[in-house]
């Protein structure tokens, strides 16, 4: 079958006509888009299009409402090349957007790793002060002559119970050299008749009771305070002392 091409005088639109139906000298037609009406004389012999039959192409018959031939579309590269570039460019946009929140979420957590936490370490030993409302005075004891006592509180500045203070007086001479050395724990107090009745082993057994009377020296509170009493014997000449101090020498947390 032989085919040939025509073209619509009005719209352009394309056709393709089997050229054996052109029967007439003129062959009245009508373009199926625009509707309008025209004549096509049969092509001499050597001036016949042939072309090949496609699933895109009707066949068009005289006279009749001619079926449109599409138009020959050519590959939409440009509609192509467009969307090819917003879809690489959306995959660029988000790939970056992802390197970049990548950056920030390592950066921060490098510098959160870099940042030293201040954590507030707990004291190794327990923070125990004298009072300054010390008291020192000479009593007569009926076995071992005069004794110097020294009276005064401890107070538990730790921020947890603390048990066991050990607190040490020295007497100085008025070289200011120590003369003598007495211990003492926390919460053995006497009474000044006790201290000028009992014997000296049994008052130097109640200063170093550890726990401390009824268990004073024992789980002391934050912020609480707890007496002590030091007793000195054997004195030497009193008008030889000058001075003295108490400190606490040893403690620990509950």
């Amino acid at each position: 079958m032989s085919l040939i091409v025509i073209a619509c005088e009005s719209c352009g639109s394309r056709f393709r006509l089997d050229s054996e139906k052109l029967n007439k000298p003129r062959n009245k037609v009508r373009c199926s888009r625009c509707k309008h009406v025209f004549y096509v004389e049969p092509p001499e012999e050597d001036g016949l299009i042939h072309i090949e039959i496609s699933e895109e192409e009707g066949s068009f018959v005289p006279g009749a409402a001619p079926q449109q031939v599409g138009k020959a579309v050519a590959p939409e590269t440009g509609a192509r090349s467009s969307m090819t570039r917003k879809v690489l460019f959306g995959g660029v946009a988000a790939l970056l957007v992802l390197i970049i929140t990548l950056y920030f979420t390592l950066s921060s957590s490098i510098l959160t790793s870099g940042v030293k936490k201040t954590v507030p370490k707990e004291p190794a030993q327990p923070t125990v002060t004298i009072m300054e409302s010390l008291q020192a005075y000479y009593l007569e004891n009926i076995h071992a002559g005069q004794l110097l006592v020294i009276e005064g509180e401890v107070l538990n500045e730790s921020p947890k119970p603390v048990s066991f203070v050990l607190v040490e007086g020295k007497l100085f001479n008025s070289n200011d050299v120590v003369a003598q050395i007495q211990r003492c724990y926390l919460g053995n107090v006497l009474s000044r008749k006790e201290i000028a009745n009992l014997k000296l082993t049994e008052i130097q057994d109640r200063m170093m009771n550890r726990e401390g009377k009824n268990l004073k020296n024992v789980r002391i509170p934050p912020a609480s305070k707890v007496p002590f009493m030091l007793v000195f014997h054997n004195l030497p000449e009193i008008s030889s002392l000058s001075n003295y101090s108490v400190d606490v020498i040893s403690s620990q947390f509950d």
